[in-house]
């Protein structure tokens, strides 16, 4: 320890993708992936749609207590 920064390792790369080739290639796991995505998607755009639906919903609340309660 000389008190020079050890440089950084470089990074392995995967044994297929040293080859050159793709690291998935079945057509099978590329299928469930994209099943895995579409669904994650769908479910951060429910959330995102109840999100709003709740804002709208405490606006309302407070729109009305400061119609109505001054």
């Amino acid at each position: 320890m000389n008190g020079q920064p050890t440089p950084p390792a470089e990074p392995v790369a995967a044994p297929a993708a040293q080859a050159g080739m793709s690291a998935v290639t079945d057509p099978e796991i590329v299928r469930i992936f994209h099943e895995e995505v579409r669904s994650a998607v769908s479910y951060e755009k429910g959330l995102a749609v109840k999100a709003l639906i709740a804002l709208a919903l405490v606006g309302i609340v407070v729109a009305m207590r400061m119609l109505f309660l001054g």
